[in-house]
């Protein structure tokens, strides 16, 4: 079956063939487990139903829309009798979508005839809301002595419930993050009679480059080259599955800005070369890739008052990528207003049709939706300001929106306030709506974010315990839109990476069907005393065929993270763990391995 709409395998040459005559290679298997979203504030709702048979939900939902539409599915009701309020999620990952549990609770009211609110305990979050289904891979590089890949293979399984929509797509860094002569790359799906899967953050991108970034370092090693210019000299100038043209990509200017700021030319490529009493220091590399994704579909409204405010509209969510900051941002400066005098509101069902929070792609989404939404306004401003205005005469894509009114391109001294044409037509307020582009841009165009990942260890000799010291990411994503609110989200994925490197295992025993973990006592994410101090930095480059030149950004800071610190426990210890997570048991067994031999 297909992998998100993708084949389940692409192939270009015979890549065992050339695996084989190559002079230097690598085949490996790599491992990763099941993880859980784990989000701090657990799944919690209350719904009621009125005297006319309609619903209300106030839950935590990424996907106001999906949510109505199953409601109206399952209960036989028509979508205008359905309201959903989500004005703040808590934290999803992809974990916050439609669940049984919203189901019965709504059933349960209606039965009762009375509200009904419901808070999922810890462990039933564990089971019920879903998780990260476990993978393994098999990660095969073949090269000439420059480094020039001839043979790139990566293959593997994932686990899945049956039917399930989620097949985590491992395959697709592979696809398009290094040219290769050859290429073969395919996953298959072996369903289970298991707890569901489902998106998790970067579902496949996460898991999947560590896979093929923990091979590009054990390459490097072999073919005594920096893995930083291993990257780079494998730096495709198309895409290497499609052959599409990438409509921006500054991976190498990531790389060395990274590696500068890394400090990676002190770095000794001998493991176990430094060290401090019973600690082993290494530093590790890794790269990573996310794609862009722009929905189609959704509706915004803008409502602009004589009094200067203005208001934009769309049933987006907030989960703490700064969906509400940017997006006033945003519109702010497309209708030339204060940022104070602009506010955006979301969290409703009521409100326009929105998008979905995932796939890093709600916030340029929105952003299209909201230009498309003020083009209108435009026109409809300038029919209201009529023959008497100095704007009397032009056509919306002729003026510009600047100091609270409507200025000629052409000529600067035609401009009029926006409350000087509402009081002219006698109105408090105008409205208008515009529906979200068709992203054609994404049918011509490879369209990626990109991470370079750089990281510091100390890694016990004694205990096996390891320590991440450094972490710094630089980042490929367009034009970064809102400094604050994006180095959150990059932060925010790089500190859950550590988690996916070091510490979530989701232990499920298959004779029972039981999460054998399910509290946050026995399922370890990060804490403060694990998290370094982070630093990101970007190109800030903006992308030519997106809006405003932005992509994504809060699933590219997690991918890469678990290959860039086994890389440097490696440099670290020599002990090279390709079963994550990264555990003290793994690293004491390859470091008495290391002894005996």
């Amino acid at each position: 079956p297909a992998v998100l709409g993708s084949p389940p395998e692409v192939s270009h040459g015979d890549a065992e063939a050339a695996l084989a005559a190559a002079p230097v290679s690598v085949d490996g298997r790599y491992r990763t487990p099941r993880h859980s979203h784990a989000a701090i504030e657990p799944h919690a709702l209350t719904t009621a139903w009125g005297d006319d048979g309609s619903l209300v939900l106030h839950t935590c939902s990424q996907m106001l829309g999906g949510t109505k539409l199953n409601l109206s599915e399952v209960f036989g009701l028509k979508e205008d009798k359905i309201r959903v309020l989500s004005p703040f999620v808590g934290g999803g990952f992809g974990g916050k979508t439609l669940w049984s549990h919203e189901l019965i609770a709504v059933a349960a009211a209606r039965l009762a005839g009375r509200p009904v609110r419901l808070a999922l305990s810890r462990e039933d979050v564990f089971h019920v809301t879903g998780f990260r289904t476990l993978t393994e891979q098999r990660m095969a590089l073949g090269a000439r002595e420059d480094g020039k890949l001839v043979a790139l293979i990566h293959t593997g399984e994932t686990a899945s419930v049956y039917h399930s929509e989620f097949p985590e797509q491992i395959s697709f860094p592979a696809r398009h993050m290094y040219a290769a002569e050859t290429l073969l790359v395919g996953q298959k799906k072996v369903d289970l009679d298991t707890i569901a899967n489902t998106s998790m953050r970067a579902p496949g991108e996460s898991v999947g480059t560590f896979a093929i970034e923990s091979a590009m370092d054990e390459l490097a090693e072999r073919l005594g080259m920096d893995p930083v210019e291993l990257r780079i000299v494998n730096e495709p100038d198309k895409d290497p599955e499609s052959g599409h043209p990438f409509s921006s990509r500054h991976t190498v200017e990531a790389w060395r800005m990274g590696a500068e700021a890394f400090g990676w030319d002190r770095r000794s490529a001998s493991p176990r070369s430094r060290r401090e009493g019973d600690w082993l220091i290494g530093t590790g590399c890794a790269g990573g890739t996310y794609p862009y994704y722009q929905m189609p579909g959704g509706v915004a409204r803008i409502r602009l008052f004589a009094d200067g405010r203005a208001v934009a509209q769309m049933a987006a969510h907030e989960m703490g990528m700064g969906t509400a900051t940017v997006q006033a941002q945003h519109a702010a400066a497309r209708l030339g207003l204060p940022f104070e005098d602009v506010t955006f509101e979301y969290g409703d069902s009521d409100l326009p049709a929105g998008t979905m929070a995932g796939g890093s792609s709600q916030t340029v989404t929105i952003i299209a939706t909201v230009t498309a939404a003020a083009d209108e306004l435009f026109k409809d401003l300038i029919r209201l300001a009529g023959n008497d205005s100095p704007l009397a005469g032009l056509k919306a894509e002729e003026v510009e929106a600047d100091g609270g009114g409507l200025r000629s391109l052409q000529d600067p001294a035609r401009f009029e306030t926006y409350a000087s044409i509402l009081a002219r037509a006698g109105r408090d307020m105008v409205e208008a709506e515009g529906k979200s582009p068709m992203p054609i841009a994404m049918m011509k165009y490879s369209m990626h974010s990109f991470s370079a990942i750089f990281c510091e260890v100390r890694v016990n000799a004694v205990t096996g315990e390891t320590r991440v010291s450094r972490l710094l990411g630089s980042f490929d994503c367009g034009r970064i839109l809102n400094a604050k609110t994006a180095s959150s989200q990059f932060r925010g994925g790089m500190i859950m990476g550590l988690g996916l490197a070091l510490t979530e295992e989701m232990l499920f025993d298959t004779r029972s069907g039981r999460v054998m973990n399910p509290s946050m006592a026995e399922y370890h994410v990060p804490v403060h005393l694990d998290v370094p101090a982070i630093d990101v930095i970007w190109t800030d480059i903006p992308d030519p065929h997106t809006p405003l030149g932005a992509r994504g950004v809060g699933e590219i800071g997690i991918t890469g993270v678990g290959a860039a610190v086994a890389n440097a426990v490696y440099n670290a210890c020599g002990v090279r763990v390709r079963d994550l997570p990264v555990t003290l048991d793994k690293v004491l067994a390859g470091l008495a391995s290391t002894a005996s031999d």
